[in-house]
């Protein structure tokens, strides 16, 4: 080598990428994965045979063998296998400290990548082989996470590329505090945290603003903002996550998850949870053992 470089002090860098949850699985005709979000994390989800809809948002896509679908965070999402026949897919959960990768997902992100698109052209041949990796061998955390960086890094380029011309969005972490403050008060069963009395209905908000240093109005349009629906619709969103989560890993009472997450009575959580799946908390739960 004959390049010369001078003397340099870089700085300490540090990355840290969590998996959650990855996972094939092939289902039926009639299959549902409930509306649901994800704080923080992205979610890749590649068909491997079969098609399944889609539902990003309020957008709907007829998700077929090797096209992508990129989830971003705090963004509401379901799949549902509508088409005759069985579907098989991939998915997996990432968590990853990099404001700035976040923040172009959010910002550049398309959601539906099929077969031909130049991102799913990138992601998806790795992608594969590190879903290979967990079959063959899903102790050797090297390979998988050097095949997630690699897979981070396609993304990145695109989404880059693709936002070369666009503005930058003005952030700042208040949003994210209150979606964990949210996230919190449906974990703590509608009380706040730091207190032990139940909150009144309808100052849950209140009381997050008031931790937080700001108003309620405040509260309530930097957190629509920043992720397109309300705090309300997220707080709703969670509680159905919540419930579904607890109906089928949990062998609690159905009575006793509703006032879990909430609820003075089994009748009111009851009405609630089949506006939200289609059926009562019971049938759920016998079809989803």
């Amino acid at each position: 080598m004959t390049t010369t470089y001078p003397d340099k002090l870089f700085p300490h860098l540090r990355s840290e990428a969590v998996l959650f949850a990855p996972h094939t699985k092939t289902v039926d005709s009639g299959w549902i994965c409930g509306r649901h979000i994800h704080h923080m994390m992205f979610e890749l989800m590649l068909v491997l045979e079969g098609a399944h809809t889609a539902v990003l948002g309020t957008t709907e896509y007829e998700q077929r063998a090797g096209d992508l679908i990129l989830v971003s965070p705090m963004q509401v999402h379901d799949y549902q296998a509508r088409q005759t026949g069985k579907v098989s897919f991939f998915t997996v959960h990432v968590q990853i400290e990099n404001p700035e990768f976040l923040q172009l997902i959010a910002t550049a992100n398309k959601g539906f990548y099929p077969q031909g698109h130049p991102l799913n052209e990138a992601v998806v041949p790795v992608l594969l082989h590190f879903m290979d990796i967990f079959y063959e061998q899903p102790e050797a955390k090297l390979s998988l996470f050097s095949k997630l960086y690699a897979i981070l890094e396609q993304i990145q380029n695109h989404l880059s590329a693709d936002n070369r011309h666009t503005s930058p969005v003005q952030t700042s972490e208040l949003p994210s505090r209150i979606a964990l403050e949210i996230q919190n008060l449906v974990l703590n069963g509608g009380k706040p945290a730091d207190m032990g009395e139940p909150a009144a209905p309808g100052d849950w908000l209140e009381g997050i603003s008031r931790r937080l240093g700001i108003s309620r109005r405040h509260c309530h349009r930097v957190f629509r903002q920043a992720y397109g629906m309300p705090p309300r619709d997220y707080f709703m969103v969670l509680k159905q996550q919540e419930a579904v989560h607890m109906l089928m890993t949990s062998n609690e009472s159905i009575e006793r998850i509703a006032h879990r997450i909430g609820y003075e009575n089994v009748q009111s959580f009851s009405r609630q949870f089949t506006a939200w799946v289609g059926c009562t908390p019971g049938n759920f739960r016998r079809n989803n053992l």
